[in-house]
């Protein structure tokens, strides 16, 4: 059996109804689910890594993999994808592979919130911090926020939010926060919630250290919606968050 038929024989023997119900309530019909937790995607990405001897093969070609699953039709296949990426292959990527990170959502197979921000997350997250961290490939996901699509500026943006968080006021700390801001503003391009949220959420992590620039930018910029300039300006809070 091949890892995706596994992959799909797993998810479908996990699938419960009622959850299947609840997030496609819950995200409006904006994706298709099988009813699966998150408990149980990760269980099924971990077997078949394991039963696949995964470990074993080339990053290249696992990414190859994660693409596979990202093209399915069901959420949970896709956050398989960004589990396989995150939790198995963060270690061994490189810069070049910003592109092919990339595919998914200039693809399309990347296209509702959910997905998109447990990829900026986790996965893109992963990607960013590794390999000489966020001042060498910052400018690699920041530059997303400049293509066309709104999950891709999205994603390159929210990649950013918990380093956002660490950025401090001194001028060590100039260049990335520049970074970021740009990256905020080149997510304001059209007049959609989730192109101003996705800011919002940022900018809300980017104000514990460097509120002054926060409220400069909000300032600056009035065509940020009320949902994101409230979010923005809002007192950042310290977790547990809700997790799927």
């Amino acid at each position: 059996m091949r890892p995706t038929a596994q992959l799909d024989a797993l998810l479908a023997a996990s699938a419960e109804e009622r959850t299947r119900a609840h997030w496609e309530s819950y995200l409006r019909g904006a994706a298709r689910f099988r009813g699966v937790p998150m408990a149980g995607v990760r269980r099924a990405v971990r077997t078949v890594w394991r039963e696949h001897g995964l470990e074993g093969r080339d990053v290249d070609e696992n990414l190859g993999l994660a693409l596979e699953w990202f093209a399915l039709p069901y959420s949970e296949d896709k956050l398989a994808a960004v589990l396989l990426v995150a939790e198995h292959l963060a270690g061994g990527l490189e810069d070049r592979h910003a592109e092919v990170l990339r595919e998914p959502l200039r693809r399309g197979d990347v296209a509702d919130w959910n997905v998109t921000d447990w990829y900026a997350a986790k996965s893109l997250h992963a990607f960013l911090v590794g390999g000489g961290g966020p001042g060498r490939r910052g400018p690699l996901l920041a530059g997303w926020c400049r293509g066309p699509g709104l999950w891709e500026r999205r994603a390159g943006l929210v990649a950013f939010v918990k380093v956002a968080s660490t950025v401090g006021p001194g001028p060590d700390d100039d260049v990335l926060a520049a970074l970021v801001l740009d990256a905020c503003a080149n997510n304001l391009v059209v007049d959609e919630r989730f192109a101003h949220t996705g800011p919002g959420r940022v900018l809300r992590e980017l104000s514990r250290g460097r509120p002054g620039d926060v409220a400069a930018f909000v300032e600056a910029h009035p065509e940020l919606s009320a949902e994101g300039r409230r979010m923005a300006t809002a007192r950042p809070r310290e977790g547990p968050y809700r997790r799927r």
